[in-house]
């Protein structure tokens, strides 16, 4: 009786069942596997806001300088900055006022040596 039954089963092929329970354990593992997606998300899209913002400070920071530079501006300079800037956010231009607003302070800072080098002297004297 015994040698039949295992010759039954040998004769008939076996399906595989596979069954996923859910159990209070795995449904603790996906909520917290659901849970770090979404702070990672969250994590991610921070980062870029913020990038967004410290590149929209040294924007203004340069545009602060450039019209320092030029010892003032008028309303149309300021929307072509906006424009440069902003809008169609030409690299090109953007590197040329850079140099010119670091040339102005290249300059400055030697005015200012002079004059301090100058006042130097004469307390000396």
């Amino acid at each position: 009786m015994f040698a039949r039954n295992s010759e039954k089963r040998t004769d008939d092929p076996q399906e595989h069942i596979h069954r996923h329970c859910f159990d209070i354990r795995s449904s603790k593992v996906f909520s917290l596997l659901v849970g770090m997606g979404v702070v990672c998300s969250l994590s991610v899209w921070g980062n870029i806001e913020l990038w967004k913002s410290k590149r929209q400070y040294a924007d203004d920071a340069l545009k602060f300088r450039v019209i320092r530079s030029w010892g003032g501006c008028n309303a149309k300079t300021i929307l072509w900055l906006n424009d440069v800037f902003d809008i169609r956010r030409d690299e090109e231009t953007i590197e040329w006022l850079r140099q010119e607003a670091d040339g102005y302070d290249r300059d400055l800072k030697a005015v200012s040596d002079s004059l301090m080098q100058d006042k130097i002297r004469q307390q000396g004297e």
